[in-house]
C-alpha cells in the first residue's frame, strides 16, 4: 500500500484488524479495572497483553496474585461486555512484572546501531516508531515500522514518484 507520498503505508488495522480490536479493548478495560476487580484490588494490579483466549495481569504482591487468580469470571464477562471473543478456554495470566520493567534489563534486539541483516538503524526506528497511534503495542509499532523501512529501502524505485 502506498501513501500520498509514494512510499509503503502499512495500517494495522486493517493487517491486523482481531489484535486492533483486542488492544482498544484491553484499553476500556484498563480504564474499567477498578469496577471489574475492585478498587483495592485495582491499585496493586493491571492487565498488560489481551490474547485471543488469555489476559495478562500484573501484580505487585502475594495477596493480590491471590484475589485475582479466583477473578478469571468476572474478568472474562467484563471482556465480553466490550464485545470480546474467545474461541476456546480462557487463561488468566498473573505476573509480578510487567513486560516494560522485564524489558528494561535485556539487551535491545538491535543492540549494534545498524541491524546488519536489513540495514535498519536504531534512530530511523525511533523516529518512525514515534509517528505511530499512542495504543498501539510497543511490540507491533516495532515490528510495522522496521518493516516500513526494510521496504523502504529493499525497493526504493517503489518509493519515488517518476
Amino acid at each position: 500500500m502506498l501513501n500520498e507520498d509514494g512510499k509503503f503505508s502499512l495500517d494495522a488495522e486493517i493487517l491486523f484488524p482481531q489484535a486492533a480490536k483486542r488492544v482498544k479493548i484491553l484499553e476500556s478495560l484498563k480504564k474499567s479495572w477498578a469496577s471489574v476487580v475492585s478498587p483495592a484490588l485495582a491499585r496493586h494490579s493491571t492487565p498488560y497483553n489481551l490474547g485471543i483466549n488469555e489476559i495478562s495481569v500484573a501484580v505487585d504482591n502475594k495477596k493480590a496474585y491471590d484475589m485475582l487468580a479466583k477473578m478469571k469470571g468476572n474478568i472474562l464477562r467484563a471482556l465480553l461486555r466490550f464485545d470480546y471473543e474467545s474461541d476456546g478456554e480462557f487463561n488468566l495470566n498473573i505476573t509480578f512484572e510487567q513486560p516494560e520493567e522485564i524489558n528494561k534489563n535485556k539487551k535491545s534486539l538491535s543492540d549494534p546501531k545498524i541491524n546488519k541483516c536489513t540495514g535498519v538503524s536504531d534512530d530511523e526506528l525511533e523516529k518512525l516508531m514515534t509517528d505511530a497511534p499512542e495504543d498501539l503495542p510497543k511490540d507491533i509499532n516495532y515490528a510495522i515500522s522496521h518493516l516500513k523501512i526494510f521496504l523502504e529501502k529493499r525497493f526504493p524505485n517503489k518509493n519515488h514518484k517518476n
